[in-house]
């Protein structure tokens, strides 16, 4: 039987016959270990060395994985070649192998004595970082063990609960990085066995199929999910010898450290009324998380529900000279996507401030994938799935968001999780806000019954409105209300649709405002540092 080289097939070819060692195998579930299985996947690599990836759809697994087992020999008929995924690769081959229901699989006894086992490409760890968000390949690194933590559970930006492990690993340099195992891959590692092993000799691991993830401001790490495996001390794999080998004569022991679960770590984390959060200091508090409980009371005008957004770095993306440029001068990326990020007004009994959520987590608060809501809405329209959120109460775990804090009066905090729903409350704090450039004063807070959900205004309308400092109670009825230094001017209802009213009510304003100077008047609808930032509904 002739017997071709994973390195001579090709695609639209169809009568290949290989010989290969499963050297991986794992089932891919999509986001979350919870879901159906997505297909099953293999690394596989022939005697020459050569390594290729092999999908399984669906529809094919129950005829083929009982034939198939990690580290066997195989010898394979009837599948199809195609290209390689431009993501994610495992291997960096050109092409793919597709099996399925016809496929033929057939082990080789006896195995052959010779025949690799082991198929990597490692990357340094000083070249890590340049990997950071991407998604074109997997990544493999190979180090010494040099800490080992519990597993532990976290919540996910979806807001489910996911195992968590993290092994520090160092390289010959020096140079430590933090590897996050997830899901089963973090109960499958045998972190006892790997620090009482390490308390004897130096423990060498080679892991595959690892991704290197950060976000800004916070240290980078590797994450490996269903697709990653390790090696461990096996020094029947050249690289792991002679890795051994470069280590000095001394080493440190593998430290065992315990890592604090989500649940514990919301229980440390204090609770805050918004009047404390409002005097939070930027510098001092910036990464601090704390926790709040608060009604949504308005959406953050001119503010919109999505922006694009950079691919790595998630920063604010442009358009320009037919690319896409991320605002950030340091990231070189050129792709872009639309992002979730949905900012609005929020109080408890003391005050109120300005929230943002993004991606996952607004995803969770509106129900709705962000796809979804393009598909249904205009951009400037404030699809009703958003504005049903005013009155809804919830317990935030947040964190200050540092450019907008530094730069105003009252800071603005980033949602990282929610803790806990608590449904539409018949009333919410309204907030009568005072002038805080030369004191910082508490606001009285009253109880306003709220208006069920009423169809959303033109954009064009909202603009006008919100310049003259305009909020809707009834859709043809108005109450202007403006306040600076305590001191409080009332205009009549008028009808929006009647524009002899209008004028007459705009007139009625003017007579009533004779005492503010020219200077106040020409502030009174703007927002600014120390001026009144609110209108009572």
């Amino acid at each position: 039987m002739a017997i071709d080289l994973l390195s001579d097939i090709r695609p639209r070819q169809y009568h290949w016959t290989i010989c290969v060692r499963i050297s991986r195998i794992w089932e891919f579930h999509g986001r979350s270990d919870d879901e159906e299985i997505k297909h099953l996947d293999l690394v596989i690599i022939d005697k020459k060395g050569t390594s290729m990836y092999v999908e399984i759809p669906p529809d094919s697994i129950p005829f083929l994985k009982h034939h198939l087992q990690e580290g066997k020999i195989v010898v394979i008929k009837k599948f199809v070649v195609e290209q390689a995924k431009p993501t994610y690769r495992v291997v960096q081959n050109p092409y793919m192998i597709k099996l399925n229901k016809r496929t033929e699989i057939t082990p080789v006894e006896p195995e052959p004595a010779i025949f690799p086992k082991v198929t990597c490409m490692l990357t340094p760890f000083s070249e890590l970082e340049q990997h950071r968000n991407l998604k074109d390949k997997f990544l493999d690194v190979i180090g010494q063990i040099v800490a080992v933590l519990n597993v532990a559970n976290f919540h996910t930006a979806a807001g489910k609960t996911q195992t968590r492990r993290t092994v520090t690993l160092r390289d010959i340099s020096g140079m430590t990085v933090n590897l996050s195992l997830a899901g089963s891959r973090a109960i499958e590692f045998d972190g006892d066995a790997i620090y009482e092993l390490g308390q004897e000799t130096p423990v060498i691991a080679i892991f595959v199929g690892t991704l290197m993830k950060g976000t800004t401001g916070q240290p980078s790490y590797l994450t490996g999910t269903s697709a990653c495996r390790w090696y461990i001390n096996d020094f029947q794999i050249p690289v792991i010898q002679e890795y051994y080998n470069m280590l000095p004569s001394e080493v440190d022991a593998v430290e065992k450290i315990e890592l604090i679960d989500n649940n514990a770590r919301q229980q440390h984390v204090e609770q805050k009324t918004l009047l404390q959060l409002k005097d939070m200091d930027p510098y001092v508090h910036l990464n601090t998380r704390l926790q709040c409980t608060v009604t949504i009371t308005k959406l953050a005008p001119n503010q919109g529900w999505y922006y694009l957004a950079c691919k790595i770095c998630n920063s604010r993306s442009y358009y320009k000279n037919s690319a896409y440029k991320c605002s950030k001068d340091t990231c070189p990326c050129t792709e872009a996507e639309d992002r979730y990020k949905l900012a609005f007004m929020a109080a408890d009994e003391t005050y109120e401030l300005e929230f943002v959520v993004f991606d996952q987590k607004a995803q969770q608060l509106i129900g709705k994938p962000l796809q979804r809501l393009q598909s249904m809405y205009n951009k400037f329209d404030t699809p009703s799935e958003i504005s049903n959120l005013i009155g809804q109460r919830y317990t935030f775990i947040v964190k200050m968001s540092a450019k907008k804090s530094m730069e105003s009066d009252e800071p603005s905090y980033d949602v990282i999780y929610i803790k806990e729903q608590f449904g539409r409350q018949p009333n919410i704090p309204v907030f009568q806000k005072t002038n805080s450039l030369t004191a910082i004063s508490s606001s009285q807070a009253v109880q306003r019954n709220i208006p069920s959900p009423i169809p959303m205004e033109p954009k064009k309308i909202q603009r006008k409105i919100q310049h003259h400092g305009i909020n809707i109670n009834d859709p043809s009825k108005m109450q202007y209300q403006h306040t600076t230094d305590n001191k409080q001017i009332e205009v009549e209802a008028y009808d929006i649709s009647n524009k002899n009213d209008k004028e007459q009510n705009l007139g009625t304003k003017r007579e009533r405002s004779s005492d503010l100077t020219d200077d106040e008047n020409s502030k009174g609808n703007q927002s600014f540092p120390g001026s009144s930032k609110r209108h009572k509904l």
